[in-house]
């Protein structure tokens, strides 16, 4: 029977309702933050400055707390990538007070604020510690040479590291990243 059926009017006024209902939560206007984004590439030791760093607005709550400053870690990133505070050390090592600093060769892994153990065997071998203060650059990686970067040395172990760096009989031994 047919024409017992019931007219289908409410199933298309749900599906109307439904459909605005939807349209009124996507049209909505959803609150942004700016948030920070790798300008161009950075590799591991970069320090971010204003060029190094684009904002962009995302939706609040998508992502994790951003960098604004501070130095790219152990690995690089990116251009178009999010800064996230995992991605950089907030504290950038200064040269601590009475130490010095000698720019030596240096692993391209390294990053500031590492610990080194600079060993010098131009005669009985000396083990001395040092400080990365700063890596050495991408340009160092692909040229010929060395990658070189500043390590910090106390003042008493100064001159036999200068000394070991100059005679070419300074082997660097890289500790944990910090």
């Amino acid at each position: 029977m047919y024409w017992f059926a019931r007219p289908p009017y409410l199933r298309r006024l749900g599906a109307v309702v439904l459909v605005l209902v939807a349209a009124v939560i996507d049209l909505a206007p959803r609150s942004t933050i700016s948030y920070p984004f790798a300008a161009a590439d950075l590799d591991a030791g970069t320090i971010l400055d204003t060029g190094s760093v684009e904002w962009r607005d995302v939706p609040d709550g998508l992502l994790p707390p951003g960098a604004t400053g501070g130095t790219v870690t152990r690995y690089p990133v990116a251009q178009g990538e999010p800064l996230t505070a995992s991605m950089t050390s907030s504290d950038r090592p200064s040269i601590p007070d009475g130490w010095w600093a000698l720019t030596l060769p240096l692993p391209e892994d390294v990053v500031p604020g590492q610990q080194v153990q600079l060993v010098v065997t131009g005669g009985p071998p000396q083990a001395y510690a040092g400080i990365v203060i700063e890596p050495p650059s991408a340009a160092d990686a692909l040229s010929y040479e060395d990658p070189a970067g500043l390590v910090a040395v106390p003042s008493d172990s100064a001159v036999a590291v200068a000394a070991g760096a100059a005679d070419g009989s300074i082997t660097v031994l890289v500790g944990a990243a910090p």
